[in-house]
């Protein structure tokens, strides 16, 4: 699965998201592209950069969330449930749960967060 590790740069990204901050995550993910681009950490990252857009979208009040969301769902799909530390499974579960709720016009509460295994 490429390299061993999730990208330094990439648990400001976590550490971002976690506190709702989804537009500086996606940011911070972004910036980590470049150790990835030959290996598999490129689907978890394109992944992670499109869910956090689409919360910050969401937040923010912008069209476009539920796509987003979708998206990045989809890159994260074919990933085990714990990838890089990152628990791949939770999230994929916790965006399919927001979505339904935007399907039916309700909130998304409380905000999602990435959880890391040591």
């Amino acid at each position: 699965m490429g390299g061993d590790e999730l990208p330094r740069g990439a648990l400001e990204g976590v550490r971002r998201f976690n506190a709702g901050e989804f537009f500086e995550a996606h940011e911070a993910f972004e910036e980590c592209l470049d150790e990835v681009e030959d290996d598999e950490r490129w689907a978890l990252l394109l992944g992670l950069i499109q869910v956090s857009v689409g919360y910050h979208k969401h937040s923010a009040g912008h069209p476009g969330a539920e796509r987003m969301l979708k998206l990045g769902a989809a890159k994260l799909a074919p990933l085990p449930d714990v990838a890089w530390t990152v628990q791949v499974g939770a999230l994929r579960q916790r965006v399919a749960s927001d979505l339904e709720a935007l399907a039916r016009g309700d909130a998304i509460t409380p905000t999602p967060r990435i959880g890391l295994r040591p």
